[in-house]
């Protein structure tokens, strides 16, 4: 259990998880072993600034759970010998263990949804800027704080600056990329970024009306979406969300409505915004996903659930229900994988979606589309209202295989007395629930609870 930012005095929860972890320890030596939904460890988020903390954004990306989070306060300058108030954004990033191995700063506050890859991490903020934020060097050695403080040599070195580029995504695309006539530093345009979407080449900023493609490495502005399709923006205004705005690669998928018609138009730009594949669909679209080397479209009429291959050739059609917002992906989970899937969650049912195969693979009752979910290699994870593992009753979390089978991998765990799932992540070995400003940390991986040593 981490003691990070810890009450002086331990709360109700704090001694519920404690009393939990000490049990699971003391059982150890009778033949306890942790399984699937055992409570780990419980820490609190904190901080926030003086002031207290804003809007936050969680984000999981394999083993790490990065939190955007707003902040407010006063900081003192030392060189000026006075108080200066300060308003940014922080971003951390906890392990498994609920330990913070990554820790940054933007200069203002975050504005939308930040993007998560491989090596970085990109957040929206005020003014329509975009600052991505380098995570090997925002990344610390927690066993050994002084890691990266002493050189070789024994003598200490500056730390890497962890933002790589700070790029006004708003003002580039809006001028042609000179980032004149968006507003001064001190006079912020007024459009903002609702969210971002990166892989490793290339970083869309998405706004109301329009969309800035920028190079995730420098963070040079690539293209603006009015101007590599034009016709788009000539026949009807530009109204985008970022659920419709997918990256993979090189490419950048993008659906728009077409025109005064009810239907929508895809289209696959390349990283210098040239247009190499469109498609008409009679349709409007509520969100496209990119799975391997298929594109997964959700559409308002006719068949819901449409695939397609990267010339947008269609690959299949499924007349199933598809929630409205875009919905979880498993990733691969190895040589026996049974293939990725989307798990489209509605009402009280989800139906796991086997891409390569093009069709539904099972469905499972009983996780109510209400409640937060979460998904891993495993398969998904959600809320139910009831546990399989005795007469307990009340909230319990649920994990359903990614076989959709009965089995080891399938099991469920009651919540401890008064924590209430907020939020719930996939991270590593562990499922993490946010309560407030309380997380919780649970074991994923299924496991007999009780055996004769």
């Amino acid at each position: 259990m981490t003691e990070r930012d810890a009450p002086t005095d331990p709360s109700r929860r704090r001694f519920l998880a404690l009393a939990g972890v000490g049990l699971a320890g003391a059982l150890a030596g009778c033949g306890y072993r942790p399984g699937g939904g055992d409570l780990s460890w419980e820490s609190s988020l904190g901080g926030g600034g003086l002031f207290g903390p804003g809007d936050r954004w969680f984000l999981p990306a394999g083993d790490r759970l990065f939190v955007v989070r707003n902040q407010s306060g006063r900081t003192f300058d030392f060189e000026d010998d006075a108080w200066r108030e300060f308003e940014n954004a922080e971003v951390t990033g906890l392990d498994p263990a609920g330990d913070a191995r990554f820790e940054a700063e933007t200069d203002r506050q975050a504005t939308g949804v930040p993007a998560v890859t491989e090596t970085s991490v990109f957040v929206p903020v005020e003014g329509g800027r975009v600052t991505a934020i380098d995570r090997d060097r925002a990344a610390f050695d927690r066993d050994d704080p002084t890691a990266d403080a002493v050189g070789s040599d024994g003598d200490e070195v500056d730390e890497p600056d962890p933002v790589r580029w700070r790029t006004d995504a708003v003002a580039a695309s809006a001028d042609g990329g000179t980032g004149a006539g968006g507003g001064s530093a001190d006079t912020p345009p007024e459009r903002a970024v609702d969210a971002v979407r990166a892989g490793e080449r290339l970083a869309v900023a998405v706004t109301r009306d329009g969309a800035a493609v920028l190079d995730a490495e420098s963070g040079d502005r690539a293209f603006a979406l009015a101007e590599a399709w034009p016709d788009a923006a000539d026949r009807s205004p530009l109204s985008l969300s970022p659920d419709r705005v997918a990256v993979d690669g090189d490419a950048v998928w993008v659906a728009l409505a077409d025109g005064d018609a009810e239907g929508a138009r895809i289209a696959r730009f390349d990283a210098a915004g040239e247009r190499s594949a469109t498609r008409p669909i009679e349709a409007g679209v509520d969100w496209l996903t990119v799975v391997d080397d298929t594109v997964v479209v959700a559409a308002d009429g006719g068949p819901s659930m449409r695939g397609f291959d990267r010339d947008l050739t269609r690959r299949f059609v499924l007349d199933v229900p598809a929630p409205t917002d875009r919905p979880l992906v498993g990733p691969a989970s190895g040589d026996d994988d049974p293939g990725r899937r989307v798990y489209l969650h509605r009402g009280e049912l989800v139906r796991a979606l086997d891409v390569a195969a093009g069709e539904v693979a099972w469905e499972h009752a009983g996780l109510p589309a209400s409640r937060p979910t979460a998904v891993d290699d495993r398969g998904i994870y959600g809320v139910g209202g009831g546990s399989a593992r005795g007469a307990e009753s009340g909230p319990a979390i649920v994990a359903v295989g990614a076989d959709g089978a009965d089995g080891d991998d399938r099991w469920s765990a009651p919540l401890p007395e008064g924590v209430r799932v907020e939020e719930l992540f996939a991270v590593g070995d562990r499922l993490i629930v946010v309560d407030d400003e309380e997380l919780y940390g649970f074991r994923a991986a299924p496991g007999e609870r009780w055996s004769l040593l």
